[in-house]
């Protein structure tokens, strides 16, 4: 797992929803930096797109609006680079998930 420099915003990469600037504030608020990918791109999801954004992740957030195709590649990124991830149906308690999977 990665080391997390406690000085700095967490990064967590949020996968799927449409609401980019509501995960961005609701981030903020609760200590992290936000990126966000709607999980849609050609074909259902590539791992070329995804794992660039997984890679400067600290943790990623798999919200139960993404499809299973893009939701599996999105497992399987996080797996092999050791990034971990939480799946939820809302943004707030899956960055409190978050918080607790990277103080664990």
């Amino acid at each position: 797992m990665k080391q997390v420099n406690v000085n700095e915003l967490t990064k967590v990469a949020v996968f799927g929803g449409n609401d980019t600037q509501t995960y961005v504030k609701v981030g903020k608020k609760q200590g992290f930096e936000v990126t966000h990918h709607k999980g849609k791109s050609r074909n259902g999801g590539s791992r070329k797109v995804f794992e660039p954004i997984i890679r400067k992740a600290d943790c990623v957030v798999m919200l139960h609006e993404l499809g299973h195709v893009p939701m599996d590649i999105v497992k399987e990124v996080c797996k092999d680079l050791n990034v971990p991830f939480v799946i939820n149906a809302g943004i707030s308690g899956a960055l409190q998930k978050s918080k607790e999977v990277l103080a664990a």
